[in-house]
């Protein structure tokens, strides 16, 4: 139907140059018309795309608020709730009750964070951003990121192997932007390596940007899943259990677009996965890069 209608929209612009070199017999009135009307048809070609375009992207960010809502935060308000009944009905001891306390409290300072950071995915998304930005070395970043991924990689013995290449790796940015990104990288390496491997992490120069990589050896990602990873569709996939895990990956990659870096996921399809951060550097000259440093954390 819309071929059809593209088609005789076309006829309809082709036949007002024509009508007009009939009424004037003038070649030059014929050339000015055929490009006049050109040049609306392809305005209102692409003020239809634009438009369609709006309405898709407004799709999926109403999807995706209303996953926010029935997932990642109705179910742990719901099981708030369930505790305080718990309380409420004297059926467990102090003891008991002094921790179900302490998970609700954890429970409702992490559901408070998520809102945190909708707010922040909407801010970014829909008010432009302020630069108001520092110069900030983001290995240094990196290096503070280890001791919180820590915690995770220890419950499965897995160790980080920093590959120390001696690059300037300064950027452009906000340091907490940078960090939360950061972090997420590796604690997503944690997630789907295999206990007691290694997670290899290095810095390259790629043209003038800076290419954070992490390469961990585990549960191998599927092509959709890599494409999918860090999009506001990846709630769309089963395998974001984790409450508040489809949050953090969004936002890493709206902040990463707000600095016009990249971020995405691929694999080899059989041993590694690789997740990868790149940033405009501030430097763009070249480097001299000293050799490899192996460093464990």
């Amino acid at each position: 139907m819309s071929i059809i209608k593209d088609l005789m929209n076309a006829a309809a612009f082709i036949s007002l140059p024509a009508s007009v070199y009939v009424l004037t017999a003038n070649a030059a009135c014929l050339i000015a018309a055929t490009i006049i009307v050109i040049y609306f048809y392809f305005q209102i070609k692409y003020t239809e795309q634009k438009y369609k375009d709006t309405v898709q992207k407004i799709k999926l960010q109403q999807d995706f608020f209303i996953n926010i809502l029935t997932h990642d935060l109705k179910t742990p308000t719901l099981a708030q709730l369930r505790g305080l009944e718990l309380i409420q009905s004297n059926n467990i001891n102090d003891i008991e009750k002094d921790e179900l306390v302490l998970q609700i409290k954890d429970s409702c300072r992490h559901v408070l964070e998520m809102i945190s950071k909708v707010l922040r995915i909407y801010n970014i998304e829909n008010i432009s951003p302020v630069d108001s930005y520092e110069t900030i070395n983001i290995e240094e970043i990196l290096l503070e990121s280890f001791k919180q991924a820590d915690d995770d990689a220890k419950v499965k013995n897995i160790e980080f192997i920093y590959l120390a290449s001696g690059i300037d790796a300064t950027v452009k940015a906000m340091k907490n932007d940078i960090k939360f990104v950061i972090s997420n990288l590796l604690s997503n390496a944690v997630m789907y390596s295999y206990p007691e491997e290694k997670i290899f992490v290095k810095f390259e120069r790629f043209q003038n940007r800076i290419k954070l990589e992490i390469i961990s050896k585990g549960i191998i990602l599927s092509e959709k899943e890599c494409q999918n990873m860090f999009n506001i569709s990846s709630y769309n996939s089963p395998q974001y259990s984790i409450i508040g895990h489809g949050i953090n990956l969004y936002l890493c990659k709206i902040i990463t677009d707000c600095y016009k870096g990249k971020i995405y996921a691929d694999t080899d399809g059989e041993i590694y996965n690789r997740f990868t951060l790149e940033l405009p550097a501030t430097n763009y000259s070249e480097e001299i890069s000293a050799a490899p440093v192996l460093v464990s954390y």
